[in-house]
């Protein structure tokens, strides 16, 4: 993926807000009911062309496919994947217990109801290999005469398959976990053979502290994140890295997040990861406060982070000059060739569920790009 080298770049985390007959189209699909399968092929090719078509015309360099295809960032491998089972795991998330109403107002909705996590009950393996080859076609098609490498294709990583579908299959979490990544790995070599850069969703990584499935509560960070990591490298081993996008995150829901864990507290293991760029929040406050964490010398060679300068959580548009001081702050402490400006998450990172208007979406996204040419006009 390219970098920052005379103008700061700009991207976001993948998912775009789905039409609304596309979205009707896929909730059919969740809940088995009959669907016109040709009809909503074209659909998906039909809507990615719009998706690029309007990240370029809001001034976004390297886009994505918007997640189109897929009824949520990570339990889209229901549908390409085996070993899923019936039964539907519960997500729990401590600072939510707080705010119950509030809890049940964000998840409540149909898209809530239609954020499947079925517990695992045999081996996970490829069962579509086409799926990822539709995705790259449509992207590729999309993009006309522009080069793959001013885009990206998301797919899960090991450690959120784990953290999103609870075990009741592989005898440890060590051998779920490479089970998971050799099968993710599929996805992974087909998007960076293609052209693409690979982003790698990992929410998994900072939220197990306030998050679970599986019934038995958070996890202790300081074993699991190393895990993890070791996990996702295995999986990408021999990719090149500067193709690859780690990114990390708390949960993009409506909450008060006053559980998350620090950063500063899992940013070690993390920096470990075989991707060259790490893609955190910075927008939010909860975490805003936390690129000072990046004044010591910490950035290992060759790598360059992606920071969140758009909330994607509420439906206020950032001020261009406000996006300009977040990207100027990360650029003076780890060199502005080292910086891509992005949103914290996605804007619907499962269809129909997302604290942010539709409208709004794209808003925030010419924001983005207003505030990063303001930048580089200060940088360069």
């Amino acid at each position: 993926m390219k970098r920052s080298i005379d103008k700061i770049l700009t991207t976001h985390a993948g998912s775009l807000p789905r039409p609304n007959d596309l979205a009707r189209m896929m909730y059919d699909k969740l809940d088995g009911k009959p669907v016109d399968e040709t009809r909503l092929k074209a659909r998906i090719r039909e809507t990615v062309a719009e998706m690029v078509r309007r990240q370029r015309e809001a001034g976004i360099d390297v886009v994505s496919d918007g997640e189109m295809s897929k009824p949520g960032f990570s339990n889209y491998i229901i549908q390409r994947f085996t070993g899923f089972g019936t039964e539907r795991a519960q997500f729990v998330a401590t600072d939510l217990a707080a705010v119950p109403e509030l809890a049940q107002k964000h998840f409540g909705d149909e898209g809530g109801q239609h954020i499947i996590m079925p517990i695992v009950i045999g081996p996970i393996e490829v069962r579509d290999r086409t799926a990822v080859q539709t995705d790259i076609e449509n992207l590729k098609a999309a993009l006309g005469s522009k080069s793959p490498d001013e885009a990206f294709i998301c797919a899960v990583t090991p450690g959120q398959v784990a953290f999103n579908f609870p075990n009741r299959y592989y005898p440890s979490l060590e051998k779920y976990l490479a089970a998971a990544g050799e099968a993710l790995r599929f996805e992974y070599e087909s998007i960076i053979a293609a052209g693409f850069n690979l982003q790698l969703d990992s929410p998994d990584l900072a939220m197990r502290a306030h998050a679970f499935t599986d019934g038995k509560g958070p996890l202790d960070l300081k074993r699991y994140v190393p895990l993890a990591i070791e996990a996702m490298n295995h999986a990408t081993r021999g990719l090149p890295a500067e193709k690859m996008r780690l990114h990390l995150c708390w949960g993009n829901y409506v909450g008060p997040h006053h559980k998350d864990v620090e950063l500063q507290e899992i940013i070690e293991p993390v920096l470990k990861t075989n991707a060259a760029f790490i893609y955190f929040e910075g927008a939010n406050p909860r975490h805003e406060h936390e690129w000072e964490i990046w004044e010591k010398p910490r950035l290992p060679a060759g790598k360059a982070i992606i920071p969140g300068v758009i909330d994607t959580a509420t439906n206020h548009v950032e001020h261009p000059r406000l996006v300009a001081q977040r990207i100027e702050r990360f650029a003076k402490v780890v060199g502005k060739e080292n910086v891509i400006a992005g949103t914290d998450c996605g804007f619907a990172t499962f269809v129909g569920s997302s604290g942010v208007d539709p409208d709004v979406a794209w808003l925030k996204l010419q924001s983005l790009a207003e505030g990063a040419r303001i930048a580089s006009e200060r940088l360069w």
